[in-house]
């Protein structure tokens, strides 16, 4: 059962961590930025020796099929070729940041870790890095060599939509109020939820500063009863690995939809609810 230091480590614990051989990398990236932002943003100043990941061409998979989401979920191949681009060995631990509010950091965890690979989420991102007199550097060094990855993945739990469908547990939405019971729906092919589910907005998983909050505190988010199974699901399977982030934190292992609404909607077969939970 893993725990908060599992799966967090704190800009004071970062140091010792990178010494030790972590390997850091930006994963800076926010929904409907102009490609390329983040990476950008990354040369303008980030920590040092860190590498750059792209989530839309690392950490998703093609578009293939619009039921299986906006964000499907990467090929081992894939991950490994894109790993082996930035040098990243898999016996040493990699920790991932981002900016308060954005998603990435979460979800390069979880994909590291569904593929096998130790990995930390740097609590509180570069914010935390900076607030804490931390320098950055610019532009990119390309300091290490290509490496040659052979991955498996599977190593976290993901349903399908007829697993979804049939979930002897909690379904959690962690979408906005407002397109969880479907008054608005500014991306995707259909208003509302997947019935049955429950909306806990991912954007309560951090507090003021951008750190996660604490386990009394994630406690009362979740609200989840004893002993149930949980399932998590967002627009696009991005958003949902932050609360899965945090179930982790309590030791909870929560199981990813990652087709999330954006699959479930573009499905015709499949029945949608609007308005508060029953």
């Amino acid at each position: 059962m893993s725990t908060r230091n599992d799966v967090l480590v704190s800009v004071k614990d970062l140091p010792e961590a990178v010494n030790a051989g972590a390997q850091l990398l930006d994963v800076r990236w926010s929904l409907g930025e102009a490609p390329g932002s983040g990476y950008q943003r990354y040369l303008e100043g980030h920590l040092p020796g860190a590498r750059f990941l792209d989530l839309e061409k690392v950490l998703t998979g093609p578009l293939t099929d619009p039921r299986l989401g906006r964000h499907p979920l990467p090929s081992a191949e894939q991950l490994a070729v894109g790993l082996g681009e930035l040098g990243i060995d898999p016996e040493q631990p990699i920790v991932v940041y981002d900016e308060p509010g954005s998603y990435a950091a979460a979800r390069a965890w979880w994909v590291l870790t569904w593929a096998g690979l130790s990995t930390w989420v740097l609590d509180g991102g570069i914010s935390a890095w900076t607030a804490a007199d931390g320098g950055l550097v610019s532009g990119e060094s390309r300091d290490w060599e290509p490496t040659s990855l052979t991955l498996e993945t599977g190593c976290l739990p993901t349903l399908t939509a007829n697993e979804v469908a049939t979930f002897d547990g909690i379904v959690m939405d962690v979408r906005a109020p407002e397109r969880y019971r479907g008054e608005v729906e500014p991306i995707d092919a259909k208003a509302g939820h997947i019935p049955g589910a429950v909306n806990r907005p991912v954007t309560s998983f951090w507090d003021e500063k951008g750190l996660m909050p604490s386990a009394d505190q994630l406690d009362g988010l979740l609200a989840l009863p004893a002993d149930r199974p949980v399932a998590v699901y967002c627009g696009s399977g991005v958003s949902a690995a932050q609360v899965l982030l945090a179930l982790a934190s309590l030791g909870i292992e929560g199981a990813l939809y990652p087709p999330s609404w954006s699959g479930w909607s573009a499905d015709d077969y499949r029945p949608v609810a609007t308005g508060d939970a029953s």
